[in-house]
């Protein structure tokens, strides 16, 4: 019984370093800004930049049935491989199996295809709707000079 207040004591900080830690494992903390200083000026930004674009409904409806349509040929691509690994499996065939890992070759080739578009469309947004801000390492320091 002597032990139990250590026990109590321990469980305490670990409760509240686990309520500070575990935000930032999760990513809560990892995008907040150091200050209200840096948080003002990363919002001025991002409301610049969506004041500087043009709204268009068709195009938003264009991107997201090109995303629809990629999530599914995703999904059909996977569902083709897993009912292939399926009757490679039930039917001990050395063949299927070869048509299975051409359907995993399909895929992986898929996505390496939507990561370079991903890319590219970043980039061109980069281009296009990047708000110019000098690097903090660019800019000269403050210097605070006392008295005369």
């Amino acid at each position: 019984m002597a032990d139990a207040p250590l026990l109590i004591a321990a469980l305490v900080i670990l409760t509240i370093w686990g309520i500070y830690l575990f935000p930032t494992f999760f990513g809560r903390r990892r995008n907040a800004p150091l200050n209200s200083t840096e948080e003002f000026d990363r919002w001025t930004h991002v409301m610049a930049d969506v004041q500087r674009r043009s709204y268009n409904t068709g195009r938003l409806s264009t991107r997201d049935s090109i995303r629809t349509r990629r999530r599914n040929t995703l999904l059909a691509l996977g569902a083709v491989a897993a009912a292939l690994l399926v009757l490679a499996f039930s039917t001990s065939s050395v063949w299927w199996l070869v048509a299975h890992l051409l359907v995993d070759a399909l895929i992986a080739a898929y996505v390496a295809l939507l990561l370079q578009v991903k890319q590219q469309r970043a980039a061109r947004v980069a281009q296009t709707h990047a708000v110019i801000r000098p690097n903090d390492a660019d800019e000269p320091p403050v210097r605070i000079v006392a008295g005369s």
